[in-house]
């Protein structure tokens, strides 16, 4: 078995913890692979060197250490490659990952096959101008179009098959996937959706009303935002936490269901109420 391991190194603990990983992956005779970007790191480790995307094609499993945000950015993608994706926990919350720093003995199971799989529905956000898409993006967790530099509201239209949802000015609005409920949406007040529940979830960032609430949506759906601004202080759409992409007064952001899944590597039987209870809830009591 050939499994690729994508660590992230600027989280406390992983270099250490990709070591341990490296050891019983070779003690289970597998083939393991680690980005060339490491290899002054990882040189005296039982592992091989390549490319991000040739070691992610090439592989059987991709293994991603380090905290939520490193198994979300891995898993999308080995989306691209239908790869089968675990998340070795090394940051805080651990909600998306299969396995904790203490459990490392478990990475038989991945071996053997012993394990299932876990599909997250993703979604497609592309930025149209006068008709042309001008960028495609794909989301695990959530697109976010909020307000730029300045803490102005700005207004926001959101239509679904052509008919008018919701006009509110706020500091911005959130679309999430059920996986993308438990992150950024939740924080802003939306509610915790499973990840085996097929829908879009709409909701507002601090909006100047007492009537803005979130909505959900059927997966057949495509919603198209447009949000205004002064020309001091133009909008911006964020991706998953990465970079911020400026949207001119004639953008408009579609969102739609994207035709790629990522697919989590479930190895303990835990279901998702159970992990929501240990992870959030229990932890924050």
């Amino acid at each position: 078995m050939i499994i690729s391991v994508f660590p992230n190194l600027l989280n406390n603990g992983v270099e250490d913890l990709s070591r341990d990983v490296f050891s019983v992956l070779s003690e289970l005779n597998t083939e393991v692979y680690v980005s060339s970007k490491y290899k002054d790191k990882f040189s005296g480790c039982n592992v091989l060197f390549a490319d991000d995307d040739e070691i992610m094609r090439n592989c059987d499993v991709a293994i991603a250490i380090g905290g939520d945000g490193t198994t979300l950015n891995v898993a999308k993608k080995a989306a691209r490659y239908s790869k089968k994706v675990l998340g070795i926990n090394a940051g805080r919350l651990g909600f998306m990952s299969g396995l904790e720093h203490d459990e490392l003995d478990l990475l038989k199971n991945v071996v053997d096959g012993n394990y299932e799989i876990d599909e997250r529905l993703m979604l497609e956000a592309d930025i149209v101008k006068n008709g042309s898409v001008l960028s495609v993006h794909q989301c695990l967790n959530d697109a976010v179009i909020s307000r730029g530099n300045f803490a102005r509201l700005i207004d926001i239209n959101i239509t679904c098959s052509g008919r008018n949802v919701s006009n509110m000015r706020a500091d911005g609005v959130i679309v999430s996937t059920p996986t993308g409920s438990t992150a950024y949406s939740m924080a802003a007040g939306g509610p915790v959706v499973s990840p085996q529940a097929d829908c879009i979830l709409i909701t507002p960032i601090c909006p100047h009303s007492l009537m803005d609430r979130s909505i959900i949506f059927s997966t057949d759906k495509e919603l198209v935002i447009r949000a205004y601004n002064d020309k001091l202080n133009q909008p911006i759409l964020t991706v998953d936490g990465e970079d911020a992409i400026t949207l001119d007064r004639d953008s408009e952001v579609r969102v739609r269901v994207s035709d790629t899944k990522a697919k989590l590597i479930k190895i303990k039987p835990e279901n998702f109420y159970e992990i929501l209870n240990k992870k959030i809830i229990e932890r924050r009591a």
